[in-house]
């Protein structure tokens, strides 16, 4: 399933044929700039131009708005664990937000816009690009020491992301270039080929491809030696966003002419997908791949079943429309968390919000941010989302609303953010050309964060395993 958001606020399901999956619906008042499904695929998060996002289950309910961005979220991501959801922003803050709602930490790297924010795939780095020139790297456990900022870039960085293993980051600049780095800190390579600039990209889950978009309406296909392997070509304005399917097979990529095109690793169009008469400026798989994701500028989230080809459900931000809910506002940025469970979505206006991808329901709404939330990413176990903002901010959140920290980098908006694969690196690209590594573990080692983490993953079982003594059963009360 692929889902799609757009710049009127509609979001949309799509099967992997194209064919629309149930009816579609707005996800918020304004245009959704960004869309996340949640690790497990049950959850979506959308992000709007309005600097709101909300959390929604599956049947598109609305399970959170957060509302208290004041400025465009243009990205927004969960953890790997599915606990925490990152928005980024036009403020140039990140804000890590709980799946209740409750703002964990502010990031400040600087005061340019966030582009895009990543979690490592094992959660414990957080990278934010930023149109500072940067990619920063933040620990997810201390963010207040910046492990790394990346320099190289000669324009601003729009987008960065982690290789499935995390020794890698890639990031895409406004200069045409796509650079790919070591987790230190060291430079790869520089790919080019783009006639413009490059604003996505992604590596293939099976790690032999890096797939990148730019302006030119192109999207690259390149082995990791730096090998051009194919060009994608059919778009009628630029690509803005692409997602690789869960097994590696196909390619949704995302373009300004309002359409959803599905590729296979050859370079053979599978479908083009008319989702939108305007801009289309998200889509993204779920993690099982039964659903797709779209946003963009006409203000909600679609999601389609990639196996009938029904269109499933339009989110819409608010319920004062026979549909459901509405978005006034572009959505930026969506991002699943790794159990697919809940889809994060951002927008212009730094509103990240959280869906029950199963439901459709808004889970909460983070607010929080003082800037466009620009890009989102869930660390590997979904704890944790990163959003990068356009003040240079990197914000991560628990999955019920807390921030947990915020990253100050530069000041350079950030395009970028990325978690490493065991999710102990955070990588984020900025707009002063520069990618900044950060350490995870070290901001979030607190003894309340580490008991309240803790608590997250082993409530249940305490309650219920009934090898637990009655006394063991009552240690996590009290500790949310």
């Amino acid at each position: 399933m692929i889902a799609s958001g757009s710049s009127n606020g509609i979001v949309r399901f799509w099967d992997i044929q194209g064919n629309l999956i149930g009816q579609p619906f707005p996800a918020q008042k304004a245009g959704v700039t960004s869309i996340s499904f949640s690790p497990d695929g049950q959850t979506i998060a959308t992000a709007t131009l309005d600097g709101a996002f909300i959390l929604w289950n599956l049947q598109g309910q609305k399970l959170l708005t957060i509302e208290k961005f004041g400025a465009t979220i243009n990205s927004v991501s969960f953890s790997p664990d599915g606990q925490t959801i990152a928005t980024g922003s036009l403020d140039g803050t990140v804000k890590l937000w709980s799946q209740e709602g409750q703002e964990l930490q502010i990031l400040r790297g600087g005061n340019r816009e966030i582009t895009s924010i990543s979690f490592s795939p094992d959660g414990k780095i957080l990278a934010t690009a930023s149109r500072d020139l940067t990619v920063r790297l933040w620990n997810v456990e201390d963010y207040n020491s910046k492990t790394q900022t990346l320099f190289g870039h000669e324009a601003a960085v729009d987008s960065v992301s982690f290789s499935p293993d995390g020794n890698l980051i890639a990031s895409a600049s406004f200069d045409g270039t796509v650079k790919l780095w070591k987790r230190d800190g060291r430079l790869v390579r520089t790919l080019e080929g783009h006639q413009g600039a490059v604003i996505s990209l992604s590596f293939s889950p099976d790690e032999k491809f890096l797939a990148s978009a730019g302006r030119d309406g192109t999207v690259k296909l390149w082995k990791l030696d730096g090998t051009l392997v194919k060009t994608l070509e059919g778009n009628q304005n630029s690509v803005i966003s692409f997602s690789f399917s869960p097994d590696g097979k196909f390619l949704a990529s995302a373009s300004l002419d309002g359409t959803i095109r599905l590729w296979s690793l050859d370079g053979q169009l599978i479908k083009t997908i008319y989702a939108y008469k305007g801009d289309v400026y998200s889509v993204s798989f779920s993690p099982d791949g039964k659903t797709l994701a779209i946003a963009g500028r006409y203000r909600s989230v679609k999601f389609w079943d990639v196996k009938t080809g029904v269109e499933i459900r339009t989110l819409l931000g608010y319920d004062n429309t026979p549909q459901g809910y509405y978005y006034d506002n572009w959505v930026d940025s969506i991002s699943f968390s790794p159990e697919g469970k809940t889809l994060a979505t951002a927008d212009r206006y730094g509103t990240v919000k959280l869906w029950d991808v199963k439901t459709g329901m808004e889970i909460r709404t983070l607010l929080g941010h003082s800037g466009a939330v620009t890009s989102l990413s869930f660390s590997p176990d979904g704890t944790i989302l990163a959003s990068g903002i356009s003040d240079g901010t990197v914000k991560l959140w628990s999955k019920d609303g807390k921030v947990l920290q915020t990253l100050q980098s530069s000041g350079a908006a950030i395009n970028s953010v990325s978690f490493s694969p065991d999710g102990k690196t955070l990588a984020t690209a900025s707009q002063d050309k520069t990618v900044i590594l950060w350490n995870i573990d070290l901001a979030l080692s607190s003894l309340d964060e580490l008991l309240r983490r803790g608590c997250n993953w082993a409530g249940d079982y305490l309650k219920n395993n009934p090898n637990v003594s009655e006394r063991d059963r009552t240690l996590c009360e009290g500790i949310n």
